[in-house]
């Protein structure tokens, strides 16, 4: 039974060298809200990503961080889970508009491809009448390619990109919302 607690309970550790490796160095705002550097968060998402294969739908439920003793202090350690909790809910609010964004974009993708397949269909269909002759042939394998490539764009703007986007602004979220400690190294 504890066992499987513990497997349950499963955390993600990440490790800074430095607080100046945990921030991002251009970012202005008070510390409680802000950005962390592009490094911190690809490390702390691909920890929490990093679960065994029959836990991954729970991910884990909760993170520390661990600083050396020397940049923290008890102020700072709940801006840092203020920084971090704040960073993810933004990331995951910039990845739902562009998910907004991507659907717009993989709808005029669409139509486009209505637009340019049913001529290319009709030629395509003009064209087998005429099979043996090789320039018909030609042109009618052309108009297939074209089909292909025009087709395979708005499956993957509304299809693999808004799954991907949609995946990751869940885990940014679960990343804000799960419990966050704070230990010097």
């Amino acid at each position: 039974m504890q066992k499987n607690d513990e497997q349950k309970n499963h955390g993600a550790s990440v490790t800074f060298r430095t607080i100046a490796h945990f921030y991002d160095p251009d970012d202005p705002t008070p510390e409680n809200n802000r950005e962390l550097s592009d490094r911190a968060e690809d490390q702390i998402f691909h920890e929490v990503l990093g679960v065994p294969k029959g836990e991954h739908a729970e991910m884990c439920d909760h993170l520390e961080i661990l600083l050396p003793a020397s940049d923290l202090t008890p102020d700072r350690t709940a801006t840092i889970i203020s920084a971090v909790r704040s960073h993810f809910q933004l990331r995951s609010g910039k990845l739902q508009r562009d998910m907004k964004l991507t659907q717009r974009v993989g709808l005029r993708e669409f139509r486009l491809t209505l637009a340019v397949c049913i001529p290319s269909f009709i030629g395509i269909a003009i064209c087998s009448q005429f099979k043996g002759n090789p320039i018909t042939e030609v042109v009618e394998n052309i108009l297939v390619i074209f089909c292909w490539v025009t087709i395979w764009q708005p499956f993957q703007s509304l299809v693999f990109d808004r799954w991907t986007q949609s995946e990751t602004a869940k885990v940014y979220r679960k990343i804000a919302e799960m419990e966050i400690t704070v230990r010097p190294v």
